[in-house]
C-alpha cells in the first residue's frame, strides 16, 4: 500500500550560517555614547541662534516686501486715475476750443467773426 504522509526530517545539527557574517558579529564593539564637549555645545548653539536670526529676518523682509507691493500698486493705481483725469481735461479744452464753440461763444457775446481780419502766425 502507498502511503501519502510525508517524512518528518529531524536536525539535530545546527545551522550553518554564512563563516564571514560569525566574524563580523564578534569584532563589533558596544555601543557607547560621547559627551559633548564645550566646542561642540557652543557651535550648535551659534548656529542655532543664527539659524533663528535668519529665519526672522527672512520673514521681516518678505513681510516688508508685501507692503511695499501694496503701496507700489496704490501708487500705479493713483497715476492711472491722474492720467485718465488728464485726457478727459484735454478733451474737454479741445472741444472748447474748436472752431465752433468759438462761434457760438462770440454769437452768444455779440461778437462778430470775420475770416479777413484772421490771421495764422508762425514761429
Amino acid at each position: 500500500m502507498v502511503s501519502n504522509t510525508a517524512k518528518k526530517i529531524y536536525r539535530d545539527q545546527p545551522r550553518m550560517t554564512d563563516p564571514g557574517t560569525q566574524g563580523r558579529q564578534q569584532l563589533d564593539p558596544a555601543v557607547k555614547t560621547v559627551a559633548w564637549s564645550n566646542l561642540e555645545r557652543g557651535l550648535v548653539a551659534v548656529c542655532s541662534i543664527l539659524t533663528l536670526c535668519l529665519t526672522i529676518s527672512l520673514l521681516s523682509t518678505k513681510i516688508t516686501i508685501n507692503t511695499r507691493q501694496h503701496q507700489l500698486q496704490d501708487l500705479q493705481t493713483k497715476v492711472y486715475q491722474a492720467k485718465n483725469d488728464n485726457d478727459s481735461h484735454r478733451q474737454a479744452i479741445a472741444e472748447m476750443t474748436s472752431q465752433s464753440q468759438l462761434r457760438s461763444a462770440a454769437k452768444k457775446y455779440g461778437l462778430v467773426d470775420h475770416n479777413s481780419n484772421v490771421r495764422n502766425v508762425n514761429k
